[in-house]
């Protein structure tokens, strides 16, 4: 006992001050308790409960007070008119005014109260919730919402209701998801664990997107939610993520997702486009060390490692290795033979464990200074350069002495002039390796950089291409001859040898994927007109066993084989933009074929461009072709209102809605980003006779497709897209 109060002496200051403060609220509830008939108790709207609890607690609640009474205080203040708020205590009234309908108490039952300043009503309806029947997560978080709102500290509040900090932050990251996504929570539509998920990002209108998009699913997994969250997000462990770094990217403005619940989950950064400009910046800088030395140098975000077989090669001169790293590496081997020797590991020490395994990746070091110390001779450099990229492992990887095709010198021939009767062979410097691939050499990407200074990502511009595709296949799929002139052609470029790799179609097809972009594709005119095709195909046939499937499927009349046909070419067709790098012309051509309209089919809409482009950019469209006054209103806006403006501006029914003069609705009614319409190679031929290092226009840059008021009405869509299947 003497120990015990040693102890109590010896208490720490700080200790006994948050004791005091503890029993201070004690102090006062002695003080301020009342006793207050029951009928001039109400509920009040401040306690933080909203979620009922379950009948069957309830039904345990009044069975105890109808048997034992009220054990502990309501807390209630003042109303108007001699009235009180419950402030804590909610299920404690509703069982006492149970009682008294059921003629039990009187109404005017003295219920014992203590009252208290409504500013403190939300504290103590928390304090009270937490120590009894568990709130519902969705009331606790956004009651601790509230408290920050007015100003409390997440300590503070920590400290009040005995929980940790980190569960204060948790359950304040919880509130931060959109409000209609707190109400399914609470009507139980979504797991606690899809919650969590959704604080991946801050965003709402994001939040309600992928929530309308899995809400049908047969079971919503919270793995599904962060998929589609971080869709267009790269991993802070990716190569790309890696290479520029978490400091970097946000000390660039870059917002970076985190898992706050779980802490094995990686990090992902929200703005690709900022990523890849941070990237290829980086890139650059490096790239400017070998400059002087070399006939080129190119900077590629990621390069197939297999594309460096479609150049030739020269390789540095043998020189003497250095010394000193050649007698280290040969100590090194000869300690790394001795302690494997000894007894393969099993009665190492930690010292000679660890001496072991930094063996070797002091050798590759080694390797590696050795290498680097090899010249290239001069004559070399002059016909080779070396391309700048991204290792696997987010390391800065130079691959040199790589040779164009067209670079490669032709072998010297025989001398006719012999010396001493000996016929002598030219040697010719430089000795280049010849190519082992005959698939295109990659090139630089000059589209791709344009695009970025617009702030186009390379996930937008995916985007553009994969509707531009999908679009196309749903005007070859219902054109026969078009598709069996493009099935043709390519068959043929690949049975007699000329295929590059720039082919118009994949011949080996397959079922059509998205690329996780069926949400774009989604009730779309494309959408439409392909679901009445494939409600039309005959495909009774692929129910049969082999080989009558064949010998049905021969026995169809040829409209039906020709619809089929058309159906599986349209399969095949590749995504690309007219303004990318090399862009294949055939596309180009069955497009124009076909009199593909692209504006009917496709809008700029707040989710499909205007929220994925930065604000300068959506800024500057609405300048040029709605007028300056317009321009100065929307840069006025946050980003996600321009967003909704721009959609509604660029729409077909844009005259009718935002009230634009006929000659400004052409325009933007009409208006895509640069690459998306379809132009036949009369009509392109300056775009495809551009020398390979002409500079390509950006996506949304300078020379946007408009067209003129004479060509503003749309063609007619095809007649099997009926008002019915529409």
């Amino acid at each position: 006992m003497a120990k015990s109060q040693t102890k109590a002496k010896t208490k720490k200051p700080a200790v006994a001050a948050k004791v005091a403060v503890a029993a201070a609220p004690a102090i006062a509830m002695a003080q301020d308790l009342r006793m207050i008939p029951l009928d001039r108790l109400e509920h009040s709207p401040l306690n933080v409960r909203k979620a009922a609890a379950s009948a069957a607690d309830d039904a345990e609640l009044l069975a105890s007070i109808r048997e034992n009474g009220i054990k502990q205080n309501l807390v209630v203040h003042a109303l108007p008119e001699g009235k009180f708020a419950v402030d804590a205590g909610g299920r404690r009234l509703k069982a006492l005014k149970q009682l008294a309908n059921d003629g039990i108490i009187p109404n005017v039952h003295p219920v014992s109260c203590l009252v208290e300043d409504e500013q403190n009503a939300i504290v103590t309806s928390t304090t009270e919730n937490l120590q009894r029947a568990a709130m519902h997560p969705a009331d606790q978080f956004e009651a601790f919402a509230q408290m920050i709102a007015e100003g409390r500290k997440e300590d503070d509040i920590a400290l009040k209701f005995g929980v940790s900090v980190d569960l204060v932050r948790r359950r304040l990251k919880l509130a931060r998801i959109a409000p209609e996504l707190v109400e399914q929570f609470r009507a139980g539509e979504m797991t606690l664990e899809c919650v969590m998920a959704f604080t991946l990002t801050d965003d709402h209108d994001r939040q309600l997107t992928v929530w309308n998009a899995v809400k049908d699913s047969y079971h919503i997994h919270p793995q599904s939610i962060k998929r589609q969250l971080t869709e267009t997000a790269h991993s802070a462990s990716s190569s790309i993520g890696r290479f520029v770094g978490i400091e970097a990217y946000e000390a660039a403005g870059g917002v970076l997702l985190r898992d706050l619940f779980d802490d094995n989950a990686a990090a992902h950064m929200e703005n690709p486009e900022l990523l890849e400009r941070l990237a290829v910046e980086k890139l650059q800088d490096a790239a400017k060390v070998f400059e002087d030395d070399w006939k080129w140098v190119e900077v590629h975000l990621s390069v197939d490692y297999g594309a460096f077989r479609s150049f030739g090669r020269v390789y540095p001169q043998d020189i003497e290795p250095d010394a000193d790293l050649l007698a280290e590496e040969n100590a090194l081997m000869a300690r790394e033979e001795e302690l494997a020797a000894a007894n393969d590991g099993a009665d190492w020490t930690d010292a000679e464990a660890d001496e072991y395994y930094a063996i070797e990746p002091r050798l590759r070091e080694i390797e590696a200074l050795q290498k680097a110390r090899q010249p290239y001779a001069a004559a070399d450099q002059a016909i080779a350069g070396c391309v700048v990229t991204i290792g696997h492992d987010g390391t800065l990887r130079v691959e040199k002495g790589l040779v164009r095709p067209e670079d490669i010198p032709v072998a010297a021939e025989q001398s006719e002039d012999p010396v001493d009767g000996d016929a002598e062979i030219a040697v010719t410097r430089p000795n280049v390796a010849p190519p082992t691939s005959s698939a295109p050499v990659p090139v630089s990407d000059p589209a791709t950089t344009l695009r970025k200074a617009d702030g186009i990502s390379q996930s937008l511009a995916d985007d553009l291409r994969a509707s531009r595709q999908h679009i196309l296949r749903a005007h070859l799929a219902a054109d026969y001859d078009v598709a069996f002139d493009a099935m043709l052609y390519a068959l043929c470029e690949q049975a007699l040898s000329r295929s590059y790799g720039t082919e118009a179609l994949n011949i080996s097809v397959s079922p059509f994927l998205a690329q996780n972009r069926e949400i774009l594709h989604s009730d779309t005119v494309a959408q439409k007109m392909l679901d009445a095709l494939e409600q039309d195909l005959a495909v009774e046939w692929m129910a049969l066993e082999k080989p009558d499937d064949f010998q049905a499927m021969s026995a169809l009349p040829l409209l039906q084989k020709q619809a089929l046909f058309a159906w599986a070419v349209g399969l095949s067709i590749k995504p690309q933009l007219l303004s990318d790098n090399h862009p294949t012309p055939i596309i180009e051509e069955i497009g124009a074929r076909l009199d593909v309209d692209v504006a009917t089919c496709w809008r700029p809409t707040a989710s499909t461009y205007w929220g994925r482009v930065n604000k300068g950019h959506a800024v500057s469209m609405a300048r040029k072709l709605v007028g300056d006054d317009y321009a100065e209103e929307r840069s006025r806006e946050r980003k996600g209102d321009i967003a909704t403006a721009m959609e509604r501006a660029f729409a077909e029914n844009a005259a009718e809605t935002e009230g634009f003069d006929a000659a400004v609705a052409s325009k933007t009614a009409r208006w895509l980003p640069e690459g998306m319409a379809f132009q036949g190679i009369g009509d392109a031929s300056e775009t495809f006779n551009a020398p390979d290092n002409a500079v390509v226009a950006s996506a949304g840059g300078a020379n946007e497709t408009t067209s003129s008021a004479e060509d503003a009405a749309p063609d007619a869509l095809p007649a099997f897209l009926s008002e019915t299947a529409a």
